[in-house]
């Protein structure tokens, strides 16, 4: 189906995704503007909790459909989402949302997903820790726990370029002051004026947030660009932080904390290599990069990468073929709909063992053959095996699963087994 602007739709499927309407735009710095959301069907749009994010879908001229995954930034309200978006210069998509889209666009929106989210109780003290547009999920936080009348002890912390580019300023102080929020904002390109007792020029290091935050006993969440995840989430393992009292989220590689080498001594010493960094590298003049993507475009095999908690974040053309499903329909969604309902039980056992272990029974080429579902419902054969996916500190962010239909194998083994019994009971 298409729009009045000429975009194709995609239908409004039990997948949840559905057409969204941009009802507003707001600035919220030089950089970041924030976009307002409203279902385009009247109807409420699906329950989120406060730091999840949404994925979302757009038809570029010339550049095909994009998807992307942005935080929502605003507490749930029943209406409407919010996405806080910076304008990057090599971001096909961000300069998109920036430059071209308007009141009255219509987006393609999958149903909001992802487990970096506030303890239930405030049980422990809180460390909300951020650097440039990580700063989007802390704020739905903020105001998800002043509407529900909640004040943990808790500190934020926060590393922008200047009052320029800070986003968010008025709210979050008025945020900040109704939960007795203790804060901190390090500028980092501050300008004359623009220190007071909120504001620290200068770049946070890991000396100073270990020094100043309750390491023996808080819960930090972390969220920035790729590098300032490289600097903290390590030091803060190294300091005795369990991996319960750490969660972090990234952005990909975007590095808006620091334009020149982090000052001698805070970067911690041989960083792991991160996905951006390999597929970076070359085999002659074809990029690692190039090399992913023509596979997982081409192969026959359905490639299947899921998030910790299980839901599906990329589906390529063979997991298409197999199961039925297309990527719109499926990511967003449960690995349930290609496992069997008798087997989602086990499976869902090794799959939180394994999140929790970083350990895989079924990686470095071991096969595993279990049955799996179509979306016709359809029992199939599968032959699989699995990569974990883990971020710069070892903890497993996702697995991505390498499926093959061995159905009719399958079969012929069936039937011949079947003549070998019935051959051997014979008289």
């Amino acid at each position: 189906m298409t729009d009045s602007s000429g975009q194709t739709r995609m239908k409004d499927s039990e997948s949840g995704v559905r057409p969204f309407v941009i009802e507003r735009r707001e600035r919220e710095s030089d950089v970041i503007t924030s976009f307002v959301l409203r279902p385009r069907d009247g109807r409420p749009p699906a329950p989120h909790i406060a730091g999840q994010h949404l994925t979302l879908f757009v038809d570029i001229p010339g550049a095909g459909r994009q998807k992307r995954n942005y935080t929502i930034s605003t507490a749930p309200n029943g209406e409407t989402y919010r996405i806080s978006v910076k304008r990057e210069p090599e971001g096909l998509v961000s300069k998109w949302l920036h430059d071209v889209a308007r009141e009255e666009t219509v987006l393609d929106i999958a149903a909001p997903s992802g487990s970096f989210v506030l303890p239930a109780d405030d049980a422990r003290p809180l460390v909300m820790l951020s650097a440039g547009v990580g700063l989007t999920p802390m704020v739905a936080m903020l105001e998800a726990l002043a509407a529900d009348h909640r004040t943990p002890r808790l500190q934020f912390i926060h590393c922008t370029q200047s009052r320029a580019t800070q986003a968010f300023g008025a709210q979050l102080r008025s945020l900040a002051a109704a939960l007795g929020v203790e804060t901190a904002v390090f500028h980092t390109r501050a300008k004359d004026g623009e220190v007071d007792d909120d504001v620290v020029a200068g770049h946070l290091t890991p000396d100073w947030l270990l020094a100043h935050s309750a390491v023996a006993e808080a819960e930090y969440f972390v969220c920035g660009p790729t590098r300032f995840l490289r600097l903290f989430v390590p030091a803060l393992a190294k300091a005795g932080v369990p991996p319960e009292r750490l969660h972090y989220e990234f952005f990909g590689a975007v590095e808006d904390l620091f334009d020149e080498p982090p000052p001698a001594g805070t970067a911690p010493s041989s960083p792991p290599s991160t996905v951006t960094e390999r597929h970076s590298r070359t085999v002659g003049n074809i990029t690692r990069a190039a090399i992913s993507d023509a596979l997982l475009d081409s192969a026959a095999d359905a490639v299947v990468v899921s998030d910790a908690e299980g839901d599906i974040v990329l589906w390529n053309p063979g997991a298409e073929r197999i199961f039925g499903f297309t990527e719109e329909e499926a990511l967003g969604r449960s690995l349930d709909i290609i496992i069997p309902e008798p087997f989602r039980a086990r499976h869902w056992e090794g799959y939180r063992e394994t999140v929790a272990s970083g350990q895989s029974r079924y990686g470095a080429g071991d096969m595993l053959a279990v049955p799996g579902l179509t979306s016709d419902g359809r029992r199939i054969s599968l032959e699989f095996t699995i990569a974990l996916i883990k971020d710069p500190a070892g903890k497993v962010t996702g697995m991505a699963a390498v499926l093959r239909d061995i159905t009719p194998r399958f079969e012929e083994m069936k039937a011949l087994k079947k003549k070998v019994a019935e051959l051997q009971s014979a008289p």
